[in-house]
């Protein structure tokens, strides 16, 4: 017998409960649109039957007037907390998630999903960190730049890969997008340049070497497997620095990305 009363984790959009035969519900909470649910959905069906490596999609239910969708289970630590207690493989666990990255990009986006355009232009003026003059050159900077037609993930990071047995598994593409390629790359290495340790924390510098090195190594892998690529990348960069200002909750974080979008637009 199903459990729904303990989930067996929460995040911003819903709850996962286990069920039985290997599968988990994920109830979305009452305030999510239902147009999300439809997307992921969607999405979720079509990357499964492009074949990435991604839970199984099995049917939508309710319960309580709480729309759900069952998903395969999908057990095993993340790329993140493999990371945190085997520094020590820094560099293969950057060249894992630029080799995953690039066979997402290598799928053609289905053509319902929302544009990286229309998805990067919407989170730009929504914060009040980024001077109006700022915001304005990033918009006209973004307009100038292809529009790509491949599918992007979107928050692809290495929290976002579950290691299994049957190898990695990429989770939550609620942010797919249909766009270009390089500015999914762009937006991944925000994520991870943002991601610093705040000042105080035990053994910072360590945690900061590493995350560095991530980085750098993640980018020199994807960048060797798709050269062309990277002539796109330093504006690409730019615009989704500004878009991530919206995320930003460390002093910090907003200092580094206000120098990375000042030296990109000048």
């Amino acid at each position: 017998m199903n459990n729904f009363q303990k989930p067996l984790a929460m995040g911003r959009t819903a709850e996962i409960f286990a069920m039985e035969d290997g599968r988990v519900l994920k109830l979305f909470f009452p305030t999510i649109p239902q147009a999300w649910i439809d997307k992921e959905v969607d999405t979720g069906r079509y990357i499964q039957d492009a074949g990435l490596p991604v839970p199984k999609v099995y049917e939508r239910m309710k319960v309580n007037d709480r729309e759900g969708v069952i998903y395969e289970r999908i057990d095993g630590p993340s790329l993140l907390n493999e990371l945190a207690t085997k520094p020590w493989n820094v560099t293969r666990y950057a060249r894992l998630l630029a080799q995953l990255h690039a066979r997402v990009h290598d799928v053609p986006a289905p053509p319902s999903l929302e544009t990286q355009r229309e998805w990067a232009r919407g989170g730009i003026p929504q914060t009040d960190k980024l001077p109006k003059d700022l915001q304005q050159k990033v918009l006209r900077l973004l307009d100038s730049m292809p529009a790509g037609n491949q599918l992007c993930h979107g928050d692809f990071h290495p929290g976002n890969i579950i290691v299994t047995p049957r190898g990695p598994v990429i989770i939550d593409w609620m942010t797919a997008s249909k766009g270009a390629t390089c500015g999914d790359v762009a937006r991944a290495a925000i994520i991870l340049e943002a991601a610093q340790a705040p000042k105080g924390t035990p053994m910072r510098w360590l945690l900061e070497w590493v995350r560095k090195l991530f980085l750098a190594t993640y980018l020199k892998a994807y960048f060797q497997l798709r050269p062309a690529e990277k002539d796109s990348f330093p504006a690409w960069r730019t615009i989704m620095a500004a878009n991530f200002f919206v995320d930003v909750s460390l002093p910090e974080e907003g200092a580094s990305l206000m120098e990375i979008v000042k030296r990109g637009i000048e």
